[in-house]
């Protein structure tokens, strides 16, 4: 079948369409990558980030022929005057590092040249393959089952959300229980702040370009540095951290219900060769 036909399967049923999504992506997240590292580098950090890179550039080259499989643009571009949306989560991709901790000196990295860039272009490879899989594709289809209206995309909103702290449980099989519902529980609050950026600027790379930095500044001294938990979140550092997340929920909450509803029927709407594909299934 040619690509345009296949499509018909996957938008015939885009709830269905959002779980086989997930479920692939768990797999892909689930690639060996510390033994594939373990082929390029003898060192166990640069092994760790490089085999990170190889099998999420791969996962991204997946999800890109699905996105392209399922019809969804490639081309999205930002809107007039949605600068203003991007500031809150800014701020909270920022202040994500440990600002406060970085300059009293109680925390540093210690890691040379080599391994920062790694690092980064290791988180580059995370978020583009996290945002292309949910906002690009599971956030779009489960938009064209709940509809563009306000109840209907804050649905959308809170489901792809949802999946995507639901796949950070893959975590415990290697790391704490407590570490990982809370990792599942940010996530999830991050995920849904993601989507209203995207609905606010129909733009899929500023997702990327915010997800990147959020991962960059988190993982950053864990990976790369010294300093206890304690350290890195200091009483001034929970007060700054919860008054910016706070203002960012009030801000994107306001602008998920004041947004008109062809923001978000444009990252699903079909183009008219697809819809006369997709018509002939139906009716089939």
């Amino acid at each position: 079948m040619r690509i345009m036909e296949r499509l018909i399967f996957l938008r015939k049923d885009p709830l269905a369409a959002a779980v086989i999504v997930c479920l692939f992506a768990v797999g892909l997240i689930g690639l060996p990558y510390e033994n594939v590292g373990a082929l390029l580098s003898n060192d166990p950090l640069k092994a760790s980030l490089s085999g990170m890179i190889v099998c999420r550039a791969a996962g991204l080259a997946a999800m890109l022929f699905l996105h392209r499989l399922i019809g969804f643009s490639s081309g999205l571009r930002l809107r007039k005057g949605a600068l203003l949306a991007l500031l809150p989560a800014l701020l909270v991709a920022v202040n994500n590092a440990p600002l406060i901790a970085l300059f009293s000196g109680s925390v540093g990295v210690t890691a040379g040249a080599e391994q920062v860039i790694l690092f980064a272009l290791a988180c580059v490879f995370v978020a583009s393959f996290e945002e292309l899989t949910f906002r690009g594709i599971v956030f779009p289809l489960l938009l064209s089952h709940f509809g563009a209206g306000k109840r209907e995309r804050t649905a959308a909103v809170l489901a792809s959300s949802l999946l995507f702290g639901l796949m950070h449980l893959v975590n415990l099989v290697s790391g704490g229980v407590g570490e990982t519902f809370l990792q599942a529980g940010y996530t999830f609050l991050i995920g849904a702040m993601f989507a209203v950026v995207l609905l606010c600027t129909g733009d899929l790379a500023v997702c990327i370009v915010l997800h990147s930095v959020y991962n960059f500044g988190g993982m950053l001294v864990p990976t790369l540095g010294y300093g206890s938990f304690f350290d890195l979140w200091s009483i001034p550092a929970i007060a700054v951290t919860a008054l910016i997340g706070a203002a960012a929920i009030v801000f994107y909450l306001f602008a998920l219900l004041r947004l008109p509803d062809g923001c978000a029927e444009r990252l699903y709407r079909l183009s008219a060769r697809q819809r006369f594909v997709l018509n002939g299934a139906l009716t089939a």
